[in-house]
């Protein structure tokens, strides 16, 4: 934790996430994972997955870790944390709590298993969970581990059920909206073609390009995208709406930038994880006493200006999900504009 905080001092201005000591999947420092996935609706932390047999905790707000309000364990976490932004604290800050080294290296836990007092409805207990290896972990949650998944009892919830997908599309119920999500960028194959194909359908009368677990990818795929969006047939004033989210990072941040300043495209959602301009293209460092990698950023990576230093990009409508809304299967961002979602 010690190198960690060295490394997020290079970040700590903002708009180098890329740049820090990520403990989840490169080096061979023997790093584990409690068996949760973490989201914080607002302020509150919540657990949002589980593995066997901790399926009841699903729902549960954590209150302490160790005995520490949750507050107090977020603020020992936050030097160590890279950041673009304050929204990637928010998107990271759940990972890092999960990983018993890191806690233990903030003097949080001394031994194999993590005590956490959580609130579940009307009940307030304590449970005490053992880590599991971070591959067993990776293979479960992903790689990252950092998407929202789909509540218990809606599997099926369009906007959170396909984030493994690179791009995909849907008319919605209403017949006039297409719903496009992409989740990676990425060099474009036939999918472009067919893409535009259903943005010239007659009855299409709204696009929503949804970039809210779009985490980015590729650069030089990013004039192909935004030709698409640039087209006159798309870009008209309140057809065109681009949502974004805590996991819109890196090259998802460089498309938003591209089309606020191309396109008439309303912005909603929740603010992005990335800088419109920022360092990335990272080059790994090994540590070789420790077996840790650090990513150290290569290059300025500009949106649309290189002087551009804003952190994220402005907002028109906040549609920032809720605890109560993720419970229910329901998408903030398309019932601010009054869809009928599958």
């Amino acid at each position: 934790m010690g190198l960690a905080r060295i490394a997020a001092l290079v970040s700590a201005a903002g708009c180098d996430g890329h740049t820090g000591l990520f403990v989840w999947g490169t080096g061979t420092y023997p790093v584990e994972s409690l068996p949760l996935r973490l989201w914080l609706f607002g302020e509150d932390l919540v657990i949002v997955d589980a593995l066997p047999p901790h399926e009841n905790l699903i729902g549960a707000r954590i209150d302490t870790i160790e005995g520490r309000p949750i507050a107090d364990v977020r603020a020992a976490l936050d030097s160590v944390i890279p950041r673009d932004n304050d929204q990637t604290v928010r998107l990271l800050t759940p990972r890092y709590l999960l990983i018993p080294q890191v806690l233990r290296g903030l003097g949080l836990r001394n031994d194999s298993s993590v005590r956490f007092r959580y609130t579940l409805g009307a009940m307030s207990a304590e449970v005490d969970l053992a880590s599991i290896p971070m591959a067993d972990y990776n293979g479960w949650a992903g790689p990252y581990g950092l998407h929202l998944p789909p509540a218990p009892g809606h599997p099926d919830v369009a906007w959170l059920s396909r984030v493994d997908d690179a791009l995909w599309w849907e008319v919605l119920p209403d017949g006039e909206t297409l719903y496009i999500q992409s989740n990676r960028i990425e060099t474009p194959g036939s999918d472009l073609t067919d893409l535009r194909k259903a943005l010239a359908a007659p009855e299409v009368a709204r696009v929503v390009l949804d970039i809210r677990h779009n985490f980015g990818g590729e650069v030089r795929p990013l004039d192909t995208m935004v030709e698409v969006f640039t087209d006159p047939a798309v870009d008209q004033p309140g057809k065109l709406f681009v949502v974004t989210g805590r996991n819109t990072f890196s090259a998802a941040s460089m498309l938003a930038a591209r089309l606020e300043a191309e396109t008439e495209a309303v912005f909603l959602g929740e603010p992005m994880g990335g800088c419109p301009t920022f360092y990335g293209d990272p080059e790994e460092l090994s540590l070789p006493n420790s077996g840790l990698t650090v990513l150290i950023s290569a290059t300025l990576e500009v949106g649309v200006d290189p002087n551009d230093v804003r952190q994220t990009i402005p907002l028109d409508a906040m549609a920032e999900i809720t605890q109560e809304e993720w419970a229910a299967g329901e998408d903030p961002a398309l019932d601010l504009l009054r869809v009928a979602t599958p």
